[in-house]
């Protein structure tokens, strides 16, 4: 066992009484579990049996064969019947498919849960960064195209270093730094094993630069960058989507925390209708993930 697997043992351990809520499950869950099932079933029983006829006078009985005829005449009514009852079925069958659509638009809403993002997102770039070797490289969280739709993403290339991007700004604002930041021990760990895997952290708000003296103490005061150590991308004259791609291209963004779509791309800011985007939607929980703010104030609800 090498030295840094040892370092990350305690770390799992420690996250699996120390992390709350969805977040306790799915970090321990790093380590990986296998369940496997088997479903027996057992032959039935067949039964024979057999009769004799003993006397010939039963011979001459089959000669009633104006019992025949009669039979025909049920046989004839009885498909008559079963036409009109095969009629309803197709009539349920019609009705069935339509709560299926309602179910597949549910399932987005599934990917977006906000409660398990964080986990996700630190299992995604741990095993995204553990993977790569000194001739491959990394799936990026970066579109290929800077106008396409298509959701095809570039492939860094070898031996680049790896970056989880987190957008602290709330949906539609900018973030406030808070004055008494909350340390929140899952969140602390959560962070605390991707940089064991070797990936550096960057936050990226609109902030102004100005404000990035507060951010870090805060960072610090709180333990998500304990050692001041971490990347902070503020707004000067450039927009997210022009820092992105500048931190892109001297790093790889292996995955990127928001809590909306814009937070991933700006194009989603001008798509004319959601169905547009619909080739994106994928990479939503496969580098992209919706997360819970992660640096708050004492006192707000635990993510």
């Amino acid at each position: 066992m090498t030295k840094r697997n040892l370092v990350l043992l305690p770390l799992l351990a420690l996250a699996g009484t120390a992390l709350s809520g969805c977040v306790a499950v799915a970090i321990p869950a790093l380590a990986g579990s296998a369940l496997a099932g088997r479903e027996i079933v057992g032959p039935g029983d067949e039964d024979d049996a057999a009769r004799q006829a003993p006397s010939p006078a039963p011979a001459p009985a089959p000669v009633a064969a104006p019992a025949p005829p009669r039979a025909p005449a049920p046989v004839a009514s009885a498909p008559a019947a079963a036409s009109p009852a095969s009629a309803p079925a197709p009539a349920v069958v019609a009705a069935a498919p339509a709560p299926q659509p309602a179910a597949a638009e549910n399932t987005p809403a599934t990917d977006t849960t906000r409660t398990t993002g964080f986990a996700r997102l630190v299992r995604y770039g741990r095993a995204v960064s553990l993977s790569r070797g000194p001739e491959t490289g990394m799936l990026s969280a970066m579109l290929s195209d800077p106008y396409a739709l298509d959701g095809q993403r570039r492939r860094c290339a070898p031996g680049v270093q790896p970056v989880v991007l987190i957008d602290l700004d709330p949906a539609g604002g900018v973030f406030a730094v808070p004055a008494t930041p909350a340390r929140r021990q899952s969140t602390i760990l959560g962070f605390a094993v991707l940089r064991e895997a070797r990936v550096v952290i960057a936050w990226i708000s609109d902030l102004p630069v100005e404000q990035s003296g507060a951010l870090r103490d805060a960072l610090a005061q709180s333990g998500l960058d304990p050692r001041g150590e971490d990347i902070i991308s503020l707004r000067r004259d450039e927009d997210k989507q022009t820092r992105r791609e500048s931190l892109a291209a001297t790093s790889c963004i292996i995955a990127i925390g928001g809590d909306e779509r814009p937070d991933f791309d700006d194009r989603f800011r001008y798509l004319k209708t959601p169905e547009a985007g619909a080739l994106l939607e994928p990479i939503i929980g496969d580098g992209w993930f919706f997360t819970d703010p992660l640096l708050t104030a004492e006192g707000d609800t635990a993510p």
